[in-house]
């Protein structure tokens, strides 16, 4: 048997072995379906960390960091919400905002969620824009006395390339249909009718937002636009003006929402665990391939409508206060 035989067999076993201690890895925590594990009543904890998108699966980006997905968040607080031996929420909240129109989307079931059983929110560091939107309709919110939380407002940025294209004799030839199909093109300035029409759009998603806040913290319309500037504020002031309930932490929110619940002081709070499988082994080795890939995939030219979706966000701007 050659020497080179020899390596390459020891070298294949090695794979092999290394494969199948992997594997069982995997296996052993393999069972039973997505959820919150554990038995008898207890809380679930669920995490919104990142900025809020549309996209179906939550994650980091080289570009973005992390990430929360809409997605993700309802199917979690959905199995929250249909488990019995789920009796109350703990949501994380630790988001600048993002996506106007995902935020609803999460809002949404939060309210679904406290109908039926308490949510409590944990503010953590940051809190503000569309992550004070998710957090408008629990039961009970904390946040920390240094949280950044607020700004109620909505933004639209796009910027304007058309001088330094001119400088450098770059022309850019754009053929439509349909008068404001290239709608926030960077190649020329923006029209007067495309402002008064994306004001107008801002506008709707402001109210809307006012309104979400205004009934989730059963406050008047009118007390929440005052505040609803796009200001930040700290959480200690966020509880003078009745944005927050609450200062303190996460084991601060373990504890309301047991009380809320009528659960004992010991009662367990679980965290939403993944069913995992063999294939994730591959997830694993892959990933920096996948990151590759989802940096690409965010490189590449969007539409004009999907930068308008992008650009319409509930965003951390504002001063701080």
């Amino acid at each position: 048997m050659s020497r080179k035989f020899t390596t390459g067999l020891i070298i294949f076993l090695v794979f092999v072995v290394v494969l199948v201690l992997l594997s069982r890895q995997f296996l052993v925590s393999m069972g039973g379906a997505d959820g919150f594990g554990g038995r008898g009543d207890r809380i679930a904890l669920v995490y919104a960390e990142g900025t809020i998108t549309g996209d179906a699966e939550s994650g980091t980006s080289l570009i973005s960091g992390l990430y929360a997905s809409s997605v993700e968040l309802v199917e979690k607080l959905e199995k929250a919400r249909e488990d019995p031996s789920i009796r109350a929420v703990v949501l994380r909240v630790n988001s600048p905002g993002g996506s106007a129109a995902a935020s609803h989307e999460i809002y949404e079931e939060v309210a679904r969620v406290n109908a039926e059983k308490p949510v409590v929110v944990s503010m953590g560091d940051i809190c503000t824009s569309g992550g004070y939107y998710i957090s408008s309709p629990a039961a009970h919110v904390f946040a920390n006395p240094s949280t950044l939380t607020g700004s109620i407002g909505v933004i639209w940025d796009t910027f304007e390339i058309s001088g330094l294209l001119e400088m450098y004799g770059i022309r850019s030839n754009t053929l439509k249909a349909g008068e404001f199909k290239d709608i926030g093109s960077i190649t020329r300035g923006m029209k007067e009718n495309e402002r008064a029409m994306l004001q107008s759009m801002l506008d709707q998603v402001h109210e809307q937002f006012i309104n979400a806040v205004a009934t989730g913290r059963e406050m008047e319309t009118e007390e929440v636009r005052k505040l609803a500037t796009g200001m930040i504020y700290t959480g200690e002031k966020a509880l003078e003006l009745k944005l927050v309930d609450d200062l303190g932490g996460l084991e601060a929110a373990k504890a309301k929402a047991r009380e809320l619940a009528g659960l004992p002081e010991d009662a367990k709070v679980v965290p939403y665990k993944r069913k995992r499988t063999v294939l994730d082994i591959f997830d694993t080795i892959s990933a920096e391939s996948g990151d590759l890939r989802s940096l690409l995939n965010r490189l590449a030219q969007p539409s004009a409508y999907e930068l308008l979706a992008r650009r319409l966000l509930l965003h951390d701007v504002g001063r701080l206060e």
